[in-house]
């Protein structure tokens, strides 16, 4: 049983080391994530986004301004952030606004703009926010 305790410490105590440790792999770059406000009619945006590790906390977004956040996804490829948007009539929305198998290695600087009708990626190549989604169910 104490031998039990010894290996979990250690095996704990490497994927800590491992995923903090950016020098061991430097191909796990700091991933910037930023979201925007742009909803029409000036209407506020109530976001509240979290990972399995991190819970950012509820922020109010006025028209037009966002909330950023940075993070270095974690060894094992699992990074993942999630939103809850509301806004107007108070139905609460959902979106994986950071999965690593599908974000990283398409953007350092994540951007997207919430409307109504889902959110937006932005699409360096295009220059625009025409990568859009519907809300999770």
């Amino acid at each position: 049983m104490r031998n039990y305790f010894f290996v979990a410490f250690l095996v704990l105590t490497l994927e800590i080391y491992l995923s903090k440790a950016f020098w061991i792999n430097p191909g796990y770059h700091k991933t910037y994530v930023v979201v925007w406000n742009e909803l029409e009619g000036g209407q506020e945006l109530k976001l509240h986004c979290k990972s399995g590790d991190d819970d950012l906390g509820l922020r109010v977004l006025k028209p037009d301004h966002g909330f950023k956040w940075k993070f270095r996804p974690n060894f094992w490829h699992t990074t993942q952030f999630y939103c809850s948007m509301q806004w107007g009539d108070g139905k609460i929305h959902r979106y994986d606004i950071y999965i690593w198998k599908r974000d990283y290695e398409r953007c350092v600087h994540c951007q997207w703009i919430v409307k109504e009708s889902g959110p937006c990626f932005f699409d360096p190549a295009a220059h625009a926010y025409d990568i859009c989604y519907g809300w999770k169910s």
